[in-house]
């Protein structure tokens, strides 16, 4: 089933257009660009980029270097939570000086092309999702392919039947209510998992395994390199990481203790600070009894964490209230967070710092991908620590 997404232009739009960027130095974001991806990302919204990169065909740069570039874009925005599906760009025009490059194109906006690769790789329906840009090639390929243009700038720019916004802000508001307005499953809602009776353990065996692979596919490789960035920096400068969850999911918050202090100093001496609020009983059910099971995380953040600590937040519906407070707690008070969700991630996994997020409906299967994630994070910041020898002999 194709589904609706949205399609960006670059420069402009995420970054500053300060003509032709063809290099890293060269890359400024706009205020609030990447947050409003992440909000797209949170809303299960497939996100092209497609831009037009005629400063090849000028001879001002190289391939490579928009490679660099988008690599350098995609490194910063998984700091914030964010991610890009695909990346199209077009290094042709007619007036350019490097021969190879030196001709029209079927992918120079407003032409249709990039739109249409974006649809191939995303399984997009064109006509139910946007295009986002500063200039009126952006219109025109909305127009080409029948998607909603949405266009950054002074209304008096273009005509009257498309709608100008501030900022990719501004615009991811308008995409986030019209979508919300419409009905439209967004990409990513997972389906159930079973579904229908099975008659053999075998059998279900195998689908199971089928469906945790399927599941931890989802997880976009940024928010990995953004959770170890989070945890690697609380251990370097010695502060607190604090974990928490309910049910299978304390139980998860309780190993993330045991790997992240005991596994990861084992052959690098790394000696972490991690604690489980899951894990006291006693100050658990107190909190509960006279505060309400809703504050038994957040009272103890309270009183515990300081500035520049580390909340990790397992939660599988993302939607729990004592996950969702102690989440906006940190928020408010200078802690970073690092979220684990499943189903559609529910509030956590727009409050969260970085979300790791996995795309299934059914609690065992989201349950076993946080407990890899949770693994795959520990092993991550241990064997970078260690020579390449020791990572080789040790058993991990």
């Amino acid at each position: 089933m194709t589904v609706r997404g949205v399609l960006l232009d670059r420069d402009g739009t995420i970054i500053v257009d300060s003509g032709h960027v063809g290099a890293v130095d060269d890359v400024v974001f706009i205020d609030g660009a990447i947050e409003a991806i992440a909000r797209l990302n949170a809303a299960g919204l497939p996100v092209a980029v497609v831009t037009n990169q005629a400063g090849v065909a000028r001879g001002m740069y190289e391939l490579a270097d928009v490679d660099l570039v988008h690599k350098h874009m995609a490194a910063e925005m998984a700091h914030l939570g964010a991610h890009v599906d695909a990346w199209f760009f077009c290094p042709y025009h007619p007036a350019g000086v490097v021969s190879a490059f030196a001709r029209a194109s079927a992918d120079r906006k407003p032409a249709p092309g990039m739109a249409l690769a974006a649809a191939a790789a995303l399984d997009l329906d064109l006509s139910a999702s946007w295009v986002v840009g500063d200039s009126a090639c952006d219109v025109g390929l909305a127009r080409a392919v029948g998607a909603r243009p949405l266009r950054i700038g002074d209304s008096g720019t273009v005509g009257d039947d498309v709608d100008t916004v501030l900022d990719l802000a501004s615009a991811v508001d308008v995409i986030l209510a019209e979508h919300a307005a419409s009905g439209v499953p967004a990409s990513g809602v997972p389906t159930g998992f079973p579904v229908r009776r099975y008659d053999h353990a075998g059998r279900f065996a195998l689908d199971y395994a089928g469906e945790l692979a399927r599941a931890m596919v989802t997880v976009h490789a940024g928010r990995f390199e953004a959770a170890a960035r989070i945890l690697d920096g609380a251990y370097q400068r010695d502060a607190t990481v604090f974990t928490c969850g309910n049910g299978g999911s304390a139980s998860i918050a309780n190993h993330f203790q045991c790997d992240h202090v005991k596994g990861v100093r084992t052959g690098t001496g790394l000696l972490t600070r991690v604690q489980s609020l899951s894990t006291n009983v006693e100050i658990l059910s107190a909190i509960a009894n006279d505060n309400g099971y809703e504050n038994v995380f957040d009272f103890q953040l309270q009183s515990q964490a300081r500035p520049g600590d580390v909340l990790v937040a397992v939660s599988s519906s993302g939607r729990s209230p004592n996950i969702v407070r102690a989440l906006e707690w940190c928020r408010e008070n200078d802690v970073e967070t690092v979220a684990l969700t499943g189903f559609t991630g529910g509030p956590a996994r727009e409050l969260a710092t970085v979300s790791i997020h996995v795309d299934s409906s059914n609690y065992g299967v989201i349950e076993d991908a946080h407990q890899a994630c949770m693994h795959l994070l520990a092993q991550y910041v241990r064997q970078s620590r260690m020579s390449e020898h020791d990572v080789s002999t040790q058993v991990f």
